[in-house]
């Protein structure tokens, strides 16, 4: 009885996460980066990218709870920023634009090292950037029991796996999609966030205000 609501709850998060990370609308920076250092090993700079995006997430979905208690937030209160957040960015992806909670133009001239670019700013911020770790402190609230957290877990890894495949063939995914098609795939990606966002937002609330529990 307890395996299916685990399940659900694990999906849902999986599906906000890669929804947030959005791998596909990442391929144009990253291939910007490979073009403009020729001596990048491709394969190599996705893997270095992939494992940072994973060990921050999952760093954020085991110790954000303890962040939380420590400066005195409650999850409700986070739930309603993250979910606000994570609004913005679900706006700037439907409009096709990069959203500046990520990275903006400023930090991607700043970047003089390519050792330090599948780190930053590929990795942090912008995969897995305040949407990415905030959707994962939040999520992990409804993590009550060891089949939660190890299927989190297992998700959390699979989201790496499918960065790692998706930026070790970027060059030949935006041959194949062309701009248009990584347009649409990031505005498809944007409706599920903004979707997910104003739950999250609408949950935040009934917490803050129990009263609204038996209204919606």
């Amino acid at each position: 009885m307890e395996f299916t609501p685990a399940i659900t709850d694990v999906l849902k998060f999986f599906i906000t996460l890669i929804s947030i990370v959005n791998p596909i609308g990442a391929i144009p920076v990253f291939l910007g980066f490979v073009r403009n250092h020729n001596s990048i090993n491709v394969k190599k700079l996705a893997n270095h990218t992939a494992t940072a995006v994973t060990i921050t997430i999952l760093i954020s979905l085991i110790c954000g709870q303890a962040v939380l208690n420590f400066f005195g937030i409650s999850v409700a209160s986070f739930t309603i920023g993250g979910g606000i957040l994570l609004t913005t960015t679900a706006f700037s992806m439907i409009s096709g634009q990069q959203s500046n909670s990520k990275i903006n133009n400023d930090e991607i001239r700043s970047i003089d090292f390519e050792r330090e670019i599948g780190i930053i700013p590929l990795a942090i911020p912008l995969l897995s950037g305040p949407g990415a770790i905030s959707t994962s402190i939040i999520h992990a609230k409804n993590f009550t029991s060891s089949i939660h957290w190890i299927a989190g877990i297992v998700m959390v890894l699979v989201v790496g796996l499918i960065i790692k495949i998706i930026l070790s063939y970027a060059e030949k995914i935006g041959e194949k999609l062309g701009q248009i098609g990584l347009n649409v795939m990031t505005r498809i990606m944007g409706l599920i966030l903004l979707s997910m966002s104003i739950e999250m937002i609408a949950y935040g609330i009934k917490e803050i205000m129990p009263i609204l529990k038996g209204v919606f």
